[in-house]
Parts: structure tokens; C-alpha cells; sequence
């Protein structure tokens, strides 16, 4: 793309589920992501952070507000243009039929890259190796652990090549070491012009991953901006309901969860 990725978030509402009578998620959203930035979404459960990752990919109704790609809204966008620009990886996903990890992963190429088949070959193997699927890459998806199907989402997103990766819980079954395959991953990602954008649970996790955060409390509000202005211990603390305090260990800012906080007033 000649183009640098702009996806404004502009005063952005969501109501639970996407129905205009549900609970409001939070309301007066606005941030803007560009290339090179990795942004985590982060907050209790039930905030709305995969309603919010879903929104950012077009699929998800708004309650207000808007949601720009390139300065055009979401909504004017059609389907195959917008999925040259963004890569959505949900949270959950049905393998029906039997496939391997080669070929659920390749499916995601883009079209372009069928003209030069050698290509094509060459990034699905990289991507494959880079996340360690390659020893399992002729392995049925159905058979999979949950961690290693995870990759497999991650690996057909990153061979989408949009610039903009939206994944939700990435994260999620992986062990200590791949989730630091996946920092690596994600960060060399940034580093080739693209952005991320991830919802992750785990703090220590996240705060290695961000740039730029948005934090939901689960009461209706939401904050984003700079990691370090937004995941504050003052700001975690109030919006996940517990003490949280951040700590230096081996030269590494960590957090550190004590007992439930005052509820807030």
C-alpha cells in the first residue's frame, strides 16, 4: 500500500450484543492508529473488548460515533477492498471440514501473490517457521491443541499481508514461550509498517506488547492513548476492581495483583 495506514476511532459507542436497547458498553471513544503502532484493548470481562475488535473490522453495529479507514467510514467499504487494508483474527473460529495447517493458513495469502506462486510459497513457509507450525504444517486443524490452533489463526492473518492486524485474544492457550514468539512476531510485524491492534487479558503481557492502549472499565467509560498514560496501576486498579501496583524485576516493569480494591464511587 502507497498509502500509510489511518484507522480513526471517532466518539465511538457500542451497546452489548449490538442492540440499540442493550446495555451500553462504553461511549466517547475516540483514538487513531497508525503503521508502526501496537495497540492492546484491555478491561474486565463483559467490557466490550470483542465487540470493540469487531467494530475495527467493520463487523459489529455502532451505537454511535464512527469509525474511519483511510478517511472513509467502515460502512462505505466494500468487502474485498477492506480486507486488502485489515486482517480480523476473532476470537473463536469452526474448522467443519478436514485441512491441514498449510492449507488453512495458505487460504489466507492474497491474490496478488497467486501470480508468483514461488512467493506465495516462500511467505507461508516464513510465517509457519516464525511462529513454530512448521514441524506440524501437514497436521489436520481438528486434531490441533488449542494453543497450536491458536498460531494457526495468527499465521492466516499475518499471510492476509493487510496492514492493519486486528486480533482478538491472540493470546489465548498459549504457553510462556510461544507467548514470547508471539511478542516477536507481532513486534516485527510493526516494524515492517504495519499495525496492531490486540485485545489481551494478561497485564505483563500487554504492557510488553503496547504502544498505545485503550483500557474499558466494564461501568461504560474507556480511556485510550500512550501505553504509559493509560495503564496506570491508578487506572487498572479502578477498572478492574482489585489493587494493582507496577514493580521493576530484573529490570522489567511488572504488575502485581493484591486483594480486591475499594468498589468504586
Amino acid at each position: 500500500m502507497s498509502e500509510p495506514l489511518r484507522l480513526e476511532v471517532d466518539r465511538l459507542a457500542l451497546h452489548a450484543g449490538g442492540h440499540a436497547g442493550a446495555r451500553r458498553l462504553f461511549a466517547g471513544l475516540s483514538f487513531t492508529v497508525r503503521a508502526g503502532e501496537r495497540w492492546v484493548v484491555l478491561g474486565p470481562n463483559g467490557a466490550g473488548k470483542s465487540s470493540l475488535m469487531a467494530a475495527l473490522a467493520g463487523v459489529f453495529p455502532l451505537a454511535a460515533g464512527d469509525v474511519r479507514l483511510q478517511g472513509r467510514p467502515l460502512a462505505a467499504w466494500r468487502a474485498p477492498a477492506l480486507a486488502e487494508w485489515r486482517a480480523w483474527c476473532p476470537q473463536f473460529w469452526l474448522d467443519p471440514f478436514p485441512a491441514t495447517v498449510r492449507e488453512t493458513a495458505g487460504l489466507a495469502r492474497r491474490r496478488g501473490w497467486w501470480a508468483d506462486e514461488a512467493d506465495g510459497d516462500g511467505a507461508l513457509r516464513r510465517v509457519l517457521a516464525d511462529l513454530h507450525l512448521d514441524a506440524i504444517a501437514d497436521t489436520d486443524v481438528r486434531v490441533l491443541s488449542g494453543g497450536e490452533r491458536q498460531r494457526v489463526a495468527v499465521a492466516t492473518a499475518l499471510l492476509q499481508d493487510a496492514p492493519l492486524l486486528l486480533l482478538d485474544e491472540p493470546a489465548s492457550h498459549l504457553d510462556l514461550a510461544h507467548q514470547a514468539v508471539l511478542l516477536d512476531v507481532l513486534a516485527a510485524a510493526a516494524r515492517d509498517a504495519r499495525a496492531v491492534v490486540a485485545s489481551v487479558h494478561d497485564m505483563n503481557l500487554a504492557w510488553d506488547l503496547a504502544t498505545h492502549a485503550v483500557l474499558l472499565d466494564g461501568r461504560g467509560g474507556a480511556a485510550a492513548g500512550a501505553r504509559d498514560d493509560v495503564m496506570t496501576p491508578a487506572n487498572l486498579s479502578r477498572s478492574f476492581g482489585v489493587a494493582i501496583d507496577r514493580v521493576q524485576v530484573c529490570g522489567l516493569s511488572r504488575f502485581w495483583v493484591g486483594h480486591r480494591a475499594e468498589p468504586p464511587r
